[in-house]
């Protein structure tokens, strides 16, 4: 199984034909499903491929005020690399080993790292382990505890998330000289596997997304995932991504949002597209439409991935060979 946390915020657990024409901007659409096969396997691709992968994080916390103004930001630079489940050779996840605050060295960063893998390493079950990974990584993280949005791409595209949507062809772009579509998606039906409910979670080891929201009643808010999605038309592989997720809690004449995000990737020299700058911004639910307001919003950047020079698994884990951009 593999897992994505994110807190105040979302937990999400993703399980993990070429299109050969060339197309050239007047050129006509391609069918949806076309591309939409192609980039599911190019999801696959990216999560096998970045499993060997880490990378030098930096995130920036910005917290708003009632008027929309930034009241504090927080900077945590860390050693961002995939790790892999002591228990579950197919579970992956993320770990952060912090190493800056608001840039202040954290002491002893490496002798840390050293000891906490160490100590998961006991762990009894995958659940432990996971919960470790989420406090070690994010205890500087101002409340906001996100993990996964790096490791693993549109969700949407999952085989049991994929049929409770509608795909549309919006049109076609050019990034850095490649055919790209623009995908629109828009959720249909509900289903069990998108809430913001995590009482409410399935855990049968399939993708669902589940943002942790304190909205009164949250069983009958009717959250609503929707985007978009730039996959480049003869690979499939995505050089950008829109989440946006609403609800229409009982009372409300239209849904309004409570937490979007934006993700950004580069070519890198691995086969696969990686992570540059996502963006991730929640918004404060209220007792009227009108009183939802931003909140928090964090951005993480990432410096060129490279191979580390180990497998991050139980007691094993470097911080070298982490070159600067």
């Amino acid at each position: 199984m593999q897992v994505v946390l994110l807190r105040t915020s979302i937990l999400v657990f993703l399980h993990a034909a070429l299109f050969s024409s060339s197309l050239s901007q007047a050129a006509s659409k391609p069918a949806v499903e076309t591309i939409l096969a192609i980039a599911a396997k190019q999801r696959d691709n990216y999560i096998r491929e970045f499993r060997n992968l880490l990378s030098q994080e930096t995130k920036t916390f910005s917290i708003f005020d009632r008027k929309g103004d930034v009241k504090k930001r927080r900077t945590v630079v860390s050693t961002f690399i995939v790790y892999q489940f002591s228990r579950d050779e197919q579970g992956i996840a993320e770990f952060r080993n912090v190493i800056l605050v608001d840039g202040r060295k954290v002491n002893d960063a490496d002798k840390r790292a050293q000891e906490f893998f160490e100590d998961i390493s006991k762990a009894d079950s995958v659940g432990k382990e996971i919960a470790k990974l989420e406090r070690e990584g994010t205890r500087f993280d101002e409340g906001l505890s996100i993990n996964g949005l790096t490791l693993f791409q549109a969700p949407v595209l999952a085989d049991n998330l994929r049929p409770n949507f509608e795909f549309s062809i919006e049109g076609m772009e050019k990034i850095e000289g490649r055919d790209v579509a623009v995908i629109r998606y828009r959720q249909a039906r509900e289903t069990p596997y998108i809430s913001i409910d995590p009482t409410q979670m399935v855990a049968d080891g399939k993708a669902s997304v589940v943002y942790d929201i304190d909205i009164p009643d949250a069983r009958r808010a009717r959250a609503r995932l929707g985007g978009k999605l730039w996959v480049e038309a003869d690979s499939g592989r995505l050089w950008k991504e829109t989440r946006i997720l609403t609800v229409q809690p009982e009372g409300f004449l239209e849904p309004v949002v409570v937490a979007d995000a934006s993700l950004e990737y580069r070519d890198s020299g691995f086969g696969i597209l990686t992570p540059r700058d996502i963006t991730f911004t929640q918004f404060r639910p209220a007792r009227r439409p009108e009183d939802f307001r931003k909140e928090i919003s964090v951005r993480f950047e990432y410096a060129s991935f490279t191979k580390p020079d180990v497998e991050v698994k139980e007691a094993e884990v470097k911080n070298s060979r982490i070159l600067p951009q």
